[in-house]
């Protein structure tokens, strides 16, 4: 057997030695798990813009956002700058924040971080601006609420208070706490 004591064994080795050091490295990363990781959406869309309408064909609702994560297993849609219209003929209301998380199965939508409220009446009256740090908006009663501190501004006067509710449908709101009162 001169073939084991030449040179000959040097270019079987070699190619062994690579062949094990490739199988035996485990720096290679696994993938994500996207079913279990809260931060892998099933998908994304920039610059969104969506219409609901009611069984009649009457605009309702109008949501814009700069991005729109939705994640299918968690049943949730997450939004970042959302704006947000619930459309009336009477008194159309404006909701602003810097991002918004949707519940599909619950249908609320929770908004964070300078979330505003204009409500602009069609008459002579002046508009009105809330705003607050966080609000909680229901579909399905047509109501919004909060326990975090509001401010109500319609160029005239301020008040400020703790937590509120506000009915969409007859655009009325309810303070929760004692209410202060300003003249601009």
């Amino acid at each position: 057997m001169t073939f084991l004591r030449g040179r000959h064994i040097l270019w079987l080795l070699l190619p062994a030695t690579f062949v094990v050091a490739f199988l035996w490295d485990k720096s290679v990363e696994q993938k994500p798990d996207f079913v279990q990781a809260d931060n892998n959406p099933d998908y994304y869309l920039v610059n969104t813009s969506t219409i609901e309408f009611d069984v009649t064909g009457q605009r309702t609702r109008k949501f814009t956002s700069e991005k729109t994560s939705h994640f299918k297993d968690l049943m949730i849609t997450r939004l970042q700058s959302p704006k947000f219209e619930m459309i009336s003929t009477e008194k159309p209301w404006q909701i602003t924040a810097d991002a918004a998380t949707n519940n599909e199965l619950s249908e609320q939508l929770e908004l964070a971080g300078n979330v505003e409220i204009k409500l602009t009446p069609k008459n002579q009256q002046p508009s009105m601006t809330l705003t607050m740090p966080k609000l909680k908006v229901d579909f399905t009663t047509q109501t919004a609420f909060t326990d975090t501190a509001v401010e109500l501004n319609n160029g005239i006067f301020r008040q400020t208070a703790k937590g509120m509710n506000a009915d969409l449908r007859n655009s009325t709101i309810e303070f929760k706490s004692q209410v202060v009162s300003e003249e601009l």
